[in-house]
């Protein structure tokens, strides 16, 4: 077995706290940035969310899909590395297949606790 596949048996005897930070540093090798939810709530100095409840940050989604566009049509137009960013946009397509809908259609909701929220 590899390591990730023993991870992933581990999370059976793990703590929901335990899971999502395993789920963050595995997000966090493949090149994205965590962000703390409190430090962009729409009641600090730095908000990137009105409500609470908004789930998807629009500005940082356009800003990712604007700079793999730009960097996809750079490599289109000088027939430099034609895979630049393939692995990039998949892993987008994907997320945005397969959680997108869930939480459009309420079968996947985001809840946050009080403490969670530093109120």
């Amino acid at each position: 077995m590899n390591k990730l596949t023993m991870e992933l048996i581990q999370i059976n005897k793990n703590t929901e706290s335990q899971i999502e930070q395993f789920a963050i540093e595995l997000l966090e090798r493949q090149g994205y940035q965590y962000v703390h939810a409190p430090d962009i709530a729409p009641d600090t100095d730095t908000p990137e969310r009105n409500r609470f409840e908004d789930v998807l940050l629009l500005e940082r989604l356009q800003s990712a899909v604007g700079r793999i566009t730009q960097n996809k049509a750079k490599t289109i137009d000088t027939k430099d590395d034609p895979g630049l960013n393939s692995n990039q946009i998949c892993t987008l397509e994907k997320l945005r297949n397969t959680h997108l809908p869930k939480l459009m259609s309420g079968e996947v909701r985001v809840k946050l606790g009080q403490q969670e929220a530093g109120i």
